[in-house]
């Protein structure tokens, strides 16, 4: 014997596309205002997309340490003045950031590094 194909009953289906629709709002009347407690629901937040810090790539962190932080503590040492380093964006400061405020522990001429988002 051949299986039977499950069928969706039609009835269920524009049970589910009407109820649908009005959360979505395809066939809202001008004149009826949407809802607007579901956007207070704090269990509907969760779902709701953040703003995410990304983490910087390792690659690029190697890559600004050698380019930029290093000739900048040297110039910092030999001259005693305070040196200025951009950084491509926040992420990556604040991990330079922390890393300097760990070596000015031991060394003092890291104080005079200064990083700031370009």
């Amino acid at each position: 014997m051949m299986a039977k194909k499950a069928a969706h009953s039609p009835v269920r289906q524009n049970v589910f596309g009407a109820t649908l629709a009005r959360f979505v709002g395809k066939r809202r009347s001008p004149a009826r205002p949407r809802p607007s407690g579901l956007r207070k629901m704090p269990l509907l937040h969760r779902f709701a997309p953040r703003k995410v810090i990304r983490s910087p790539d390792p690659v690029s962190l190697a890559i600004f340490a050698i380019d930029r932080v290093g000739p900048a503590a040297v110039r910092a040492c030999a001259s005693g003045v305070e040196v200025c380093i951009a950084a491509p964006d926040e992420a990556t400061a604040a991990v330079f950031r922390a890393a300097l405020a760990e070596t000015a522990r031991r060394r003092g001429t890291d104080r005079l590094i200064r990083i700031v988002v370009d």
